[in-house]
C-alpha cells in the first residue's frame, strides 16, 4: 500500500501530469485540473467556470424558447444579452486564471524534474 503512495506522490509531481492538468483546465473545465493538483485555488476557478457555464446556458435557452415562441429574429421580449456577455466574461476569467495556474505548476514540475540537457 505504501508504494502506491508513492507512486501517487511521484506522478503529481511529475510534467506528465502537469501537462494532463493543464489540458484538463483548457479543454475540460477550468478549475478542474488545479484541484486534480491539490492547489485549492482551483475552487473559485471551478465555481466561477460553473457559474459562467449556466447564465450562458440560460440565457441560450431563453433565447432558442424566445425565438420559437415568435419565430422572429431577434425575438421581441427575448432575453437580455447582458446575461450572455456576464456569463461569458465569467467563464472568460476562470479559464484564463486556470491557464495561469496550469502553467505555474508546469513551471514548478519542470523545476523539480529538470530533463535531460540536449546533446
Amino acid at each position: 500500500m505504501s508504494s502506491l503512495r508513492e507512486r501517487l506522490r511521484s506522478a503529481r509531481s511529475s510534467e506528465d501530469f502537469a501537462w494532463a492538468c493543464l489540458l484538463t483546465n483548457l479543454i475540460g473545465v477550468p478549475g478542474l485540473g488545479t484541484i486534480l493538483a491539490r492547489d485549492w485555488m482551483g475552487l473559485p476557478q471551478l465555481a466561477l467556470s460553473i457559474v459562467g457555464g449556466v447564465l450562458l446556458t440560460w440565457w441560450i435557452v431563453a433565447f432558442v424558447a424566445a425565438e420559437l415562441r415568435t419565430m422572429m429574429l431577434p425575438p421581441p421580449g427575448g432575453p437580455d444579452l447582458r446575461l450572455a456577455l456576464w456569463g461569458l466574461a465569467l467563464f472568460a476569467v476562470a479559464w484564463g486564471w486556470s491557464l495561469l495556474s496550469s502553467v505555474a505548476l508546469l513551471r514548478a514540475a519542470r523545476a523539480r524534474h529538470p530533463s535531460a540537457p540536449p546533446r
